[in-house]
């Protein structure tokens, strides 16, 4: 994993006499990919002053686009890659966390002891705030009910709050939209210094009172993200709607995790936890910035934001030490002329978690080659490797979905082939990326070990159709892995 480095840089900086007074002078020091931390600097004219801007040594984000040389008129399509690399750091002095927790208490919530393993692991965290963090509890059924307000942890409130999830007893449907709506009301109303914002969702059924569909419960979520609130999803058992839990985390860019043991589930909210106690950046997102001639179309499986201008913005809340994030960007870009071409600027906005909270901003500028001579552009438009590595992956993970959708209508046998072929698919990109940054190979690999073993789960369900519904809600959770959620 790369290092991170921030340096002061000190210089004398004049203004000229034409400027207004008090004008505002935007100072930046670009560095490594074009990634650097800018300052605003007021000065009169003719003023010298001593400017620091802090240079970042090796940014965190950076890109390219998929094919490096395009024809003079073509109106090309391709894609932009660009990847998020937060430095591996020990997190001295973590930033509070505003905590909603969300349970299904529904009647099914009593197969296997789920909720009552539900309360231990809801217990078990709430042992691990620190105090100063604030805490919320709700249960749904077939209406929502308020177990704690939002109330700050310290020793006096500990117990209270362990009492609060003690007492959660199952009964009725599934109002999951409800109960998602007050926890994430409560997270969104923080504090300005508990920027790191969670909704922790566990439930084991499908939604069957209120708006119930993934795209409303997709879009409730999403709201959130305006307020830096993240969604983290954790399906139980083998009933849940994967649709609806994989859209909520994707829509509010946080994560989705499948248990198929219940008992499973204090592991879980302690690596949700942990994620959260190593938080390196809040409040981030990426806004990508069309050049002249270029035209952004959309971000691959990811919530963005469009703007009028044509600009795209897309959410990434709270980032953590070591975390590595891939973005696909669909671009349509129509050269006017031959010679290198600007197609787009991403710039990564985050806050520091620290009690400063300053703001952070870093860009990447990402341009291709035109030429009129199409011999040239088709010897020369080899596709970049990581953007190619990022682009079989995504292509992979779509058709791992797919395979879960033949799972559930009982296909195994076509949902074996399937993952067979992407497996292939993908052993191939490894041979390509095997040059490639450790985080890019750590990807791939990962991913290919999820698809082996949906694979052989399909196979299984061949013989054994009982296991089909298991090896879907499995392989589901390997490809939204394999997006980062």
């Amino acid at each position: 994993m790369r290092a991170h480095r921030w340096l002061s840089a000190a210089f004398a900086l004049t203004v000229a006499h034409c400027a207004p007074p008090s004008a505002e002078v935007r100072v930046a020091s670009v560095v490594t990919q074009s990634a650097g931390s800018e300052q605003l600097v007021a000065v009169a004219p003719g003023q010298t002053v001593q400017a620091t801007v802090n240079v970042a040594v090796q940014g965190w984000i950076g890109g390219a686009a998929g094919t490096n040389t395009v024809l003079v008129g073509d109106n090309t399509e391709t894609h932009l890659g660009l990847w998020i690399d937060v430095p591996q750091v020990q997190v001295a002095a973590r930033a509070p966390i505003n905590l909603a927790l969300v349970v299904d208490c529904s009647g099914s919530m009593m197969a296997e002891n789920r909720l009552d393993h539900a309360k231990m692991a809801a217990t078990s965290m709430l042992e691990t705030l620190r105090d100063g963090d604030i805490v919320s509890i709700y249960a749904f059924s077939d209406a929502v009910y308020e177990y704690a307000a939002p109330t700050v942890v310290s020793r006096e409130t500990r117990g209270a709050l362990v009492q609060a999830v003690a007492r959660m007893e199952t009964m009725g449907g599934t109002n999951l939209y409800a109960g998602l709506q007050a926890g994430e009301a409560r997270a969104m109303a923080a504090p300005a210094t508990h920027a790191v914002r969670r909704v922790i969702v566990i439930s084991d059924g499908m939604a069957n009172i209120g708006p119930s569909s993934p795209e409303e419960l997709g879009a409730l979520a999403a709201r959130g993200t305006d307020s830096n609130v993240q969604v983290s999803a954790i399906g139980v058992g083998l009933q849940y709607d994967e649709r609806t839990l994989g859209a909520l985390a994707m829509r509010s860019a946080g994560r989705l995790y499948h248990l198929e043991q219940p008992s499973q589930m204090a592991q879980i909210l302690r690596t949700e936890f942990d994620r959260l106690s190593q938080t390196a950046a809040t409040d981030a997102y990426v806004e990508l910035t069309p050049a002249p001639g270029s035209e952004l179309v959309g971000v691959e499986s990811a919530q963005f934001e469009r703007q009028s201008d044509g600009r795209l913005r897309v959410p990434l809340g709270a980032l953590f030490s070591g975390q590595h994030r891939e973005l696909l960007v669909r671009t349509r870009v129509n050269a006017a002329r031959e010679g290198s071409m600007a197609v787009a600027t991403a710039r990564l906005v985050y806050r520091d978690p620290s009690g400063a909270r300053a703001e952070r901003a870093q860009r990447v500028a990402l341009e291709v080659r035109a030429s009129s001579d199409r011999s040239q552009v088709q010897a020369a438009s080899a596709q970049d490797a990581r953007v190619g590595a990022m682009i079989a992956s995504n292509e992979a993970a779509q058709s791992q979905l797919r395979a879960v959708e033949m799972l559930n209508r009982g296909q195994a046998a076509q949902a074996a082939q399937q993952f067979e072929l992407v497996e292939r698919r993908l052993q191939q990109v490894q041979a390509v990326a095997a040059s490639a940054p450790a985080s890019v190979r750590d990807n791939i690999a990962r991913q290919v070990e999820g698809v082996r073993r949906s694979r052989a789960r399909a196979a299984e369900a061949v013989s054994r159709p009982s296991l089909s519904r298991g090896a879907a809600l499995g392989a589901n959770a390997d490809a939204f892995g394999a997006m980062g959620y």
